[in-house]
């Protein structure tokens, strides 16, 4: 039996090796840090519709992980 599996993340579409040890857990994409459960389903079963929403989602992750401006020093 293969000790991984090759799954697509959700959000960036990078094809990734699993551990069979993670099946069904919470695991986090390496190249976009998104979280999805891994499970032997490959994007197959739920193939991207268009090139319109991979880059929406794309979009969406970028705007979670940009840095958010510190405060303005108060004036007294």
């Amino acid at each position: 039996m293969p000790l991984h599996f090759t799954q697509s993340c959700p959000t960036c579409g990078r094809r990734l090796q699993v551990h069979t040890r993670l099946l069904g857990h919470q695991v986090a994409c390496q190249h976009c840090s998104a979280e999805f459960l891994a499970g032997a389903a490959d994007d197959f079963a739920h193939p991207i519709d268009s090139s319109h929403d991979l880059l929406a989602r794309a979009e969406a992750m970028l705007k979670m992980t940009q840095p958010v401006d510190p405060p303005s020093p108060a004036i007294i």
